[in-house]
């Protein structure tokens, strides 16, 4: 599965604009033809902040979370963290066992959490 994109797994080619509105969605269109095992970390959390390919990129943003909690993207300490606690409601109702993984994480490294991120931050991650 790894071995293909996020345009190949759904099935679901969008057009070339002529013209894209935003360079995110420039971003998001080039990042969604790219093979899954292919994609950055900034690319995946984009991806992941944008809710696009999300089914596909969960499993490798935990393993990567797993690994560091506070993985980096492009922006800051645990920007990856941030994007996958902004996954809504309706994706965690849908991936129970996801869920309980990225629920472990965020217990098992809260202190590293509240000392890295600060305690509101922490609060935002936690009320998922």
């Amino acid at each position: 599965m790894e071995k293909k994109s996020i345009e190949q797994l759904e099935k679901d080619i969008w057009k070339n604009p002529s013209e894209f509105p935003t360079d995110m969605i420039e971003k998001c269109y080039s990042y969604r033809k790219i093979s899954i095992e292919k994609l950055t970390n900034e690319q995946i959390r984009l991806l992941i902040s944008q809710k696009i390919g999300v089914e596909y990129l969960i499993g490798i943003a935990l393993n990567k979370l797993e690994k560091n909690i506070l993985t980096e993207c492009d922006f800051y300490e645990g920007d990856l963290l941030l994007a996958v606690s902004g996954l809504p409601n309706e994706f965690w109702n849908e991936n129970p066992t996801e869920f309980q993984i990225f629920k472990n994480l965020v217990e098992n490294n809260s202190e590293l959490i509240k000392s890295e991120l600060g305690e509101k931050k922490f609060d935002q991650i936690n009320q998922k």
